[in-house]
């Protein structure tokens, strides 16, 4: 009887644990989407710190740590997250993001081809193999790319951002503008929307 007790007590703590994990893990995406970067990143942190073999904790860790600028601690984690998960849409785009970051052009293009493989349907992809071609200044190429990512996802602050930097490139300031008011509609606070109304001011 008291083995019993003891065994269904330990059934009941591993479950708490777990359940504990789990909503630590959902937080702290929660707080990456709100972005809430550094916060998510704390909390992300405990929870690979406990299960170092959760593929989506260490994605979410690695797009805080993004965020943050932290970038070789982001690949770090998004690497750790594609060993986990190969087969993952979401975290080869994460990698790509990074990759992009540390302007390894040709990896962060392979793993957005093989996210597409993974995923036809993920608007992330044409929106990053976009911002890389406006990277590359192949801006014509871009504006392909990033098309299509503004017809699968409309309200994708930037996908209209990098089609404002490829028209620019391409010498389109009616363009630029018109996807620029787009992005400050949809994004009037993002760290970019400063340099995106003074690239407005310029034209008028």
């Amino acid at each position: 009887m008291k083995q019993l007790l003891s065994t269904s007590l330990t059934i009941v703590v591993l479950g708490s644990a777990v359940l504990a994990y789990s909503q630590d893990v959902e937080r702290g995406i929660d707080l990456y989407h709100a972005k809430k970067y550094a916060e998510a990143e704390q909390a992300l942190a405990q929870a690979v710190q406990a299960n170092n073999e959760d593929a989506r904790a260490h994605e979410h860790l690695g797009l805080a740590r993004l965020s943050l600028g932290k970038v070789d601690e982001a690949y770090a984690e998004l690497s750790r997250a594609e060993d986990l998960a190969p087969d993952s849409d979401s975290v080869k785009v994460g990698l790509a993001r990074v990759l992009m970051e540390k302007k390894d052009f040709d990896k962060a293009e392979a793993a957005l081809k093989k996210a597409r493989e993974l995923n036809a349907d993920n608007a992330d992809v044409p929106l990053y193999l976009g911002a890389l071609k406006v990277a590359r200044r192949n801006y014509s190429e871009a504006i392909q790319d990033l098309n299509d990512a503004i017809s699968r996802k409309p309200d994708s602050a930037y996908a209209h951002y990098y089609a404002g930097l490829a028209y620019n490139g391409m010498k389109r300031p009616d363009k630029m503008v018109e996807s620029f008011q787009t992005f400050l509609k949809l994004a009037p606070d993002a760290p970019e929307a400063e340099r995106v109304r003074s690239l407005l001011r310029s034209v008028r």
